[in-house]
């Protein structure tokens, strides 16, 4: 009896608060910040979600778009969790690995991932390693043998090629400090690379499909927990495991791709806010309009509720200690 007064009561908070969520964000705007440079794929992403989101929201809020880069999205992070008001207008598009990152680099990520409010994702994720098309190497396999040079910049595309590297035994030299995903990319097409490892399909498919339908530039290994089902011949990083430790160090390296286009909150966030957040990216995600916007940008949608991202959060912080330790040693120190 208790329980179902108990949620009565929430019930009824949510119905109350809905009325008032909609005054409160009438004439109001909302600042998506975006833990990655304009230009990229996660940008596009979130500059889409803005355009049709506030539609979906009572009082029809207005978006703008502000892009805070650096640390693999943990700028953006630390600012969410320590600066950014908690009522609901600014909202966070970050990198997914800002899941794992305080288990692997707590030295920079000084947050807890599971206190953060996930609204969703409008993605799952697949990363991959793109080479020129005159390059020799056109397989996982290839790296085993010759030195593969690729683009760095921050987060996968220097952790990607570095995991590969320790645990399988491949030939990666990365060239770090590019300053995003869209200036390696740069570097691939003046020759400066033979490649980058560890920027997503989605990016490339938006940003650089022309290429790669020209030849210019091609795909030649996968990473996820499941292949992308456009590109099942592409060699995949989990083919090359032999022992269970390699693969659970797959794992945790490679399960936040589930949710590959996360939108977060700061923690504290009132219940009612957040519903109606969640609620709104949900619409939008079925939206005709968005939809049709997306298909003309070559911008894959597969969401994922913000309700399903915290189970997964939980079974990455529940990895053996052993693996992440040694996942640490591989990636180093910084994302």
């Amino acid at each position: 009896m208790k329980q179902f007064i108990a949620i009565c009561g929430l019930l009824s908070t949510l119905i109350v608060g809905m009325p008032a969520v909609a005054q409160d964000f009438q004439g109001k705007q909302i600042k998506l910040m975006v833990g990655a440079p304009p230009g990229g794929g996660y940008d596009a992403y979130a500059r889409l979600l803005a355009q049709h989101m506030g539609r979906n929201i009572p009082g029809q809020p207005t978006f703008i778009v502000q892009n805070m880069p650096g640390a693999a999205s943990i700028s953006l992070v630390n600012h969410l969790m320590t600066a950014a008001p908690r009522d609901g207008t600014v909202i966070g598009a970050v990198f997914n690995l800002v899941a794992t990152n305080p288990l692997l680099f707590p030295a920079h990520a000084k947050y807890d991932s599971r206190e953060l409010t996930w609204i969703g994702s409008t993605l799952r994720e697949t990363y991959v390693g793109i080479a020129r098309g005159d390059a020799f190497v056109s397989s996982l396999a290839d790296v085993m043998n010759k030195e593969v040079v690729v683009a760095g910049s921050t987060g996968a595309t220097n952790s990607f090629p570095s995991f590969a590297n320790a645990v399988l035994g491949t030939k990666f030299k990365v060239i770090v400090g590019y300053p995003g995903t869209r200036d390696g990319m740069l570097a691939v097409e003046r020759k400066e690379v033979n490649g980058l490892v560890g920027t997503t399909y989605a990016s490339v498919q938006a940003t650089a499909k022309h290429d790669i339908t020209s030849g210019a530039i091609k795909y030649f290994v996968q990473f996820g927990v499941r292949k992308h089902p456009d590109i099942p011949n592409v060699s995949w990083i989990y083919d090359y495991a032999q022992t269970p430790d390699q693969r659970s160090a797959m794992d945790l390296m490679f399960a936040a791709q589930e949710f590959g286009r996360p939108y977060i909150l700061p923690p504290g966030v009132p219940a009612p806010v957040v519903a109606m957040l969640r609620d709104a990216f949900d619409k939008t995600m079925k939206d005709e309009r968005f939809l049709a916007d997306a298909g003309r940008l070559s911008l894959d949608i597969d969401p994922l509720q913000g309700k399903d991202i915290a189970p997964l959060i939980d079974n990455i912080y529940s990895t053996p200690q052993h693996v992440v330790d040694s996942v640490k040693l591989i990636v180093g120190d910084v994302p």
